[in-house]
């Protein structure tokens, strides 16, 4: 065996150690009843707080994190920590925070009726939805914003930052005597980078989709498998109703390699199929019908005509829908 424990010969293995983003500045821990006066006078001033909580299950305990714009920056995590029989309660300076509508409250996840945040609030505080105006999702945020992510660590990924949600300390002991450094990481970061991400959010514009310009192929490459189908074609035959299939029609279009049958589910798309109307036909798909290719036009494709006509001329002789197929049993 070699030095690195593995055999004669064989290379070790090195993994980059992953590097993530932290609060890096002042936490106080406190109850109810030791906030530190400055931290009060701050909140109390502010007009934009970062908001996050920790729940215990069912049990009489939470931990409030607050965050302010305030400089130097610190996190305040409250631990509301009381017996079955005691009266849970926010400080009254928090929760009149809560209630009013000229502070925001930037939250992660979706702010809305019978979400945990909200619910955890009424059930824990008797802190009902309507009566918290002022918070604002980050979720509710992201997906307004056309992000597709919509967690803390999506959101902050997207805008830059690489926050980490460890399972373990999730799920550790948060009605323990003294929070552990880990669970004070945690919480901080949880609320800080909620705050960040929030004021970036507000001001984000998202990048203008990319275009992408559509690949066409040739009828005579259509198979009875072809699916996202785009052609350029003339019209042949018309549009006209399929007997016994209901709003069903058919037309006949082609290009200068071959023809195919079009299966037009809808007006719209049967309209625009006129004898030699010049057409662009996108994401359509194949359908065997008694074993012969019918180009299925349905609520997901497109055709159109063109604002120029088509220069060439169909070749009516090779007609794939013709052509009979049968499948080929394994």
């Amino acid at each position: 065996m070699g030095r690195g424990g593995k055999g004669k010969g064989q290379p070790r293995e090195w993994a980059e150690v992953t590097k993530y983003d932290h609060f890096e500045r002042d936490v106080k821990v406190c109850t109810p009843s030791s906030i530190p006066s400055e931290v009060e006078a701050a909140i109390k001033e502010a007009a934009l707080l970062g908001v996050d909580f920790e729940w215990k299950s069912k049990c009489p305990i939470a931990v409030v994190s607050v965050v302010t714009q305030a400089e130097p920056p610190s996190v305040l995590l409250v631990r509301v920590h009381t017996a079955e029989d005691e009266p849970r309660k926010l400080p009254d300076f928090l929760e009149k925070h809560f209630r009013s509508m000229d502070v925001t409250k930037a939250i992660g996840g979706f702010w809305q009726p019978k979400r945990n945040d909200p619910r955890q609030l009424e059930e824990t505080f008797g802190l009902k939805y309507e009566d918290l105006p002022g918070f604002v999702g980050l979720a509710n945020m992201a997906k307004d914003k056309g992000l597709h992510e919509t967690s803390l660590l999506g959101i902050a990924k997207h805008l830059g930052w690489n926050v980490k949600k460890d399972k373990e300390v999730i799920t550790s002991d948060w009605e323990a005597d003294e929070l552990s450094e880990a669970q004070k990481q945690y919480a901080a970061d949880d609320v800080w980078f909620t705050l960040q991400c929030y004021l970036k959010l507000k001001d984000y514009t998202p990048p203008p989709p990319v275009l992408t310009v559509p690949k066409f192929i040739k009828v005579k490459d259509i198979n009875p498998e072809s699916k996202g189908v785009n052609v350029k074609v003339k019209c042949t035959r018309a549009a006209e109703p399929v007997e016994g299939a209901g709003v069903l029609k058919e037309a006949v279009c082609g290009d200068d390699t071959g023809c195919v049958t079009l299966s037009l589910r809808g007006e719209a798309a049967a309209a625009v199929c006129t004898l030699g109307s010049s057409l662009r036909v996108q994401n359509a798909h194949s359908k065997m019908i008694k074993g012969h290719i019918r180009l299925v036009i349905d609520q997901w494709a497109i055709v159109k005509t063109t604002p120029e006509p088509h220069e060439f001329e169909v070749n009516e002789k090779n007609d794939i829908s013709a052509t009979e197929y049968e499948l080929v049993q394994e």
